[in-house]
């Protein structure tokens, strides 16, 4: 608790918190405009439509989510299911919106659409992966003194999400860098779309585990291919 208070600053300026606002807000436009886009469906189509329409997309969601993630085994039946029921909800309150606001409901549908956490995500990697490699861009310089070359290229890279908390930060941190290497590498949308997922999982987990490391690491200009190890490790946590 103690830890949370102090990552909150006395200037108020903490970028892990303001991401995490941020998505809790969204979540909650998200919850509201499903809600509304399902009682205007059941208001243009009746409770037996909106049914079916939901089964629907739920089919159409539970094939495509198979069909990308079914190959990491049972690991992926909490996300294939989660993504299921999302779709099944949202498909048709989207249409819905659109069926009685028109305009203002694919206006509305659309921003929250270009605002899924994954596709911002996959959209700050990629711009992020192109800075890096572009050498008329200066790089921003950390403070923390560098750490020994790290062989990116032996060793898992996704791993499932029960097994995060298991890791040590040191491992954790190094899954977080591998990532970006497979991000980089991989030549579909679902693939990219996976990691991002997974390295989204990453972050997660490091912000659960030293909000306020998290915050220092950001504030430092992190990169998509930097370290937090010196930010949220162990040591410096003991040392706070």
């Amino acid at each position: 608790m103690s830890e949370m208070m102090r990552s909150s600053g006395a200037d108020g300026s903490d970028p892990g918190a303001c991401r995490g606002k941020i998505r809790t807000v969204r979540s909650w436009c998200v919850y509201l405009a499903t809600t509304a886009g399902l009682v205007c469906a059941w208001a243009n189509w009746g409770l037996g439509g909106v049914i079916v329409s939901v089964a629907i997309f739920a089919t159409a969601t539970a094939v495509v989510a198979t069909s990308v993630w079914g190959g990491d085994g049972r690991s992926a039946l909490r996300r294939i299911a989660r993504f299921t029921l999302a779709g099944g909800l949202i498909g048709p309150a989207a249409a819905g919106l659109i069926a009685v606001f028109t305009f203002a409901g694919v206006l509305v549908v659309l921003i929250l659409a270009a605002t899924t956490p994954a596709l911002t995500s996959l959209v700050l990697a990629r711009r992020q992966h192109a800075r890096a490699d572009d050498p008329h861009v200066a790089q921003p310089e950390s403070a923390t003194p560098r750490d020994p070359v790290i062989s990116l290229a032996d060793g898992p890279v996704l791993i499932p999400e029960p097994e995060l908390r298991s890791l040590d930060d040191e491992a954790l941190c190094l899954a977080w860098r591998r990532s970006f290497s497979v991000l980089a590498a991989s030549r579909s949308a679902a693939e990219r779309l996976s990691v991002v997922e997974q390295r989204q999982q990453y972050l997660d987990e490091l912000q659960r585990r030293s909000p306020e490391g998290v915050a220092a690491w950001l504030a430092s200009g992190a990169r998509a291919s930097g370290n937090p190890l010196p930010y949220v490790g162990d040591a410096r946590r003991r040392a706070s």
